[in-house]
């Protein structure tokens, strides 16, 4: 693999850490979040700092992204982004304190295995 691949899967790599971190914490932010009128809710959102903290994560994610494919090809990048969901059912079990049962955790497993056929695919040149 060449070294701007390299380079692009350690971006991509960081901004999955990013929006998953990004979307547990604006989960935890908007459960916080009372009912009310629209602009109660708009107020709320703005001051919560769980909501705040979480959109500057997915924002982050956005730019690495980005920055990835830039370069890199598309077909290289997506698929490390998919490495999103078995850490967003980590810390959905760990931060959000959610039950995540063994049908979504073999699930979690397959999208790993996945991740890593198309990356040997990848190496061999096919």
């Amino acid at each position: 693999m060449s070294p701007l691949k390299w380079k692009a899967a350690f971006i991509t790599f960081i901004a999955v850490f990013a929006i998953s971190f990004g979307e547990a914490m604006l989960s935890r932010g908007m459960k916080q979040i009372g009912d009310g009128t629209l602009w109660h809710q708009v107020g709320a959102v703005l001051h919560n700092h769980w909501v705040i903290i979480g959109t500057t994560f997915m924002a982050a994610y956005f730019f690495l992204y980005m920055w990835a494919l830039k370069i890199a090809p598309f077909s290289f990048v997506l698929p490390i982004t998919a490495l999103s969901y078995p850490l967003g059912g980590l810390l959905a079990t760990t931060f959000l304190k959610e039950h995540v049962g063994p049908l979504k955790w073999l699930g979690y497993v397959a999208i790993v295995i996945g991740v890593i056929l198309v990356g040997l695919g990848e190496a061999s040149g096919k």
